[in-house]
């Protein structure tokens, strides 16, 4: 692995920084961004959906909690 000091790292992600807003300006977002709020409805189905997921994946044992706040979840 090469190693470097702080002032070539500075220097790296300079000389790359033109290049990169470049090409995320060039081919845009991947994600839509959301303009408008959700209404009520649609949070209350959207949280429906979440906790059904939720459960599911405990069913299947994709979920294993490790301790109160630490859980481990496999994704696909």
């Amino acid at each position: 692995m090469r190693k470097m000091n702080m002032s070539e790292l500075n220097e790296w992600i300079f000389s790359r920084k033109g290049n990169v807003e470049r090409d995320i300006l060039k081919y845009g977002r991947e994600q839509h961004v959301r303009l408008r709020p959700r209404d009520k409805e649609e949070m209350r189905v959207l949280d429906e959906l979440c906790i059904k997921r939720w459960k599911k994946a405990e069913q299947e044992g994709k979920i294993r909690y490790l301790n109160e706040r630490v859980w481990y979840y496999e994704f696909d």
